[in-house]
């Protein structure tokens, strides 16, 4: 089971496809030079070379060894020094890995959508952790004779739990109800993006109000329900699109009950129509 490249594109797909994760190590002077975002939740470790990366509307200065947790609606783009080797690894996770893999102590999706004035994007890792997280990527390279997909999904896990150490002892652990009602929220969307969604349901299945429901999905997530759930629709479009579904089935499948809208919303998130994504996969 490969889940370690040497190109962003084919981590990003590894961790969709699979609903599962991707790592990539890079030394090349060309990162995305366009602000952008991806689909899955991201995390990189500058081990040099790094200059500045704006996250939305900071911009963090990157020092050898710090470490960057950003989460699919986060807008980004990093700069490098040019007279400097510019090396990273870069972890692509899925949402629902990150809350397959959770329990009802361990939140392992805590560090990606917790989010606040006083949050930072950027941890300041000791040279232990730093080797730890390394040594968990390498073990991800090779390959086992027998159980390979198991221990690199615990591997990968090992590696999310000392993020997610790092960043409550560095932030703050934060836990509240306020925060089980988001991970509530963000389940029944998951589950039922496909069907007419109303912040009225969704606030009845996550037993608050829906007031509060906005509220704290703008706290805790940098972002407002509706453009949620647009992006898990134009995420899953984009798999049945890559699938060979045709564009009308697709919009139906994904809760755009306006196929003119369908086709409008696309284009604006992805660049092209429908039609001409389903035509270059």
């Amino acid at each position: 089971m490969q889940c370690v490249f040497d190109k962003c594109y084919d981590a990003v797909k590894c961790a969709n496809d699979n609903k599962g994760f991707g790592f990539y190590y890079s030394e090349k002077q060309n990162p995305d030079l366009s602000i952008h975002i991806h689909d899955c939740c991201e995390v990189l470790l500058c081990i040099s070379g790094g200059k500045n990366f704006l996250i939305n509307d900071k911009v963090y200065d990157v020092n050898d060894g710090d470490l960057f947790i950003i989460n699919q609606f986060e807008a980004h783009k990093i700069t490098f020094d040019p007279d400097k080797k510019f090396c990273r690894y870069v972890m692509q996770v899925h949402p629902e890995f990150l809350y397959s893999q959770s329990s009802a102590q361990t939140d392992l999706s805590h560090c990606f959508y917790t989010r606040g004035g006083d949050v930072s994007h950027k941890l300041m890792l000791s040279q232990e952790e730093r080797e730890t997280l390394v040594g968990y990527i390498k073990r991800l390279e090779a390959e086992e004779s027998y159980g390979d997909d198991i221990i690199k999904k615990i591997t990968a896990t090992q590696f999310l739990i000392l993020i997610n150490s790092a960043f409550v002892s560095q932030i703050g652990a934060e836990k509240s109800s306020g925060s089980e009602a988001i991970k509530k929220a963000m389940d029944y969307i998951n589950l039922n993006f496909s069907q007419e969604l109303s912040l009225q349901k969704i606030a009845e299945n996550s037993y608050i109000s829906v007031n509060q429901l906005c509220r704290l999905f703008n706290k805790y997530c940098g972002t407002t329900v509706a453009k949620y759930i647009t992006s898990r629709r134009i995420t899953e479009a984009k798999k049945l699109l890559s699938s060979g579904r045709n564009v009308t089935d697709t919009a139906m499948l994904c809760g755009f009950e306006d196929y003119a809208n369908f086709i409008r919303v696309f284009k604006k998130h992805v660049g092209v129509t429908p039609g001409k994504y389903n035509a270059e996969k």
